[in-house]
């Protein structure tokens, strides 16, 4: 039985973790790494970090992550014995995704926040950054947690890529 590796379920679901993955490092580059052009005279020219898309694209991912579910639960019905481990490993790592979305969301609404100068628990013109060091820390949880369920994923990835390798020696064309 020949199979082709780009029409697996496991393939499928692999590249839209990493599209997902990528959107997702992408907004938390966004917000958090220092870059030339946030620099006083170059942030006059260039519009600063749009936080109400960062928002709006966390929410979109997290939605993702509910249909990637729904693909999995499908998969799992239609998978090849040597995809069951990693499929095994992607409800966890969407729940630890989720997660971190939902907490980069609200850094960056917090952010955003800050920037309309909207004052949190009746503040009065004091910045209360205890709130924003909370979010900093279960945003930095969620990122741990994402890392070890992505750790799982990575060797599901590659036992399923052995299964497949396996497969193909056993059944060439």
């Amino acid at each position: 039985m020949n199979v082709d590796i780009n029409k697996l379920p496991s393939q499928i679901i692999y590249n839209n973790l990493k599209e997902m993955v990528r959107a997702k490092n992408t907004a938390h580059d966004s917000i958090f790494k220092f870059h030339w052009k946030k620099m006083w005279p170059f942030s006059l020219i260039w519009p600063q970090v749009d936080f109400i898309r960062i928002v709006r694209l966390m929410d979109e991912l997290r939605k993702n992550v509910v249909s990637q579910k729904a693909l999995v639960k499908e998969a799992k019905s239609k998978a090849l014995k040597f995809e069951d481990l990693f499929l095994g490993t992607i409800p966890p790592y969407l729940e630890s995704f989720d997660t971190s979305c939902k907490c980069l969301a609200d850094v960056a609404q917090w952010k955003q926040d800050m920037l309309e100068k909207k004052l949190h628990h009746d503040v009065k013109m004091m910045r209360d950054v205890s709130e924003y060091n909370n979010l900093l820390k279960a945003y930095e949880k969620a990122q741990d947690e994402l890392v070890k369920a992505g750790e799982f994923v990575r060797l599901g990835w590659v036992e399923m890529l052995k299964g497949y390798m396996e497969n193909e020696e056993k059944c060439p064309q």
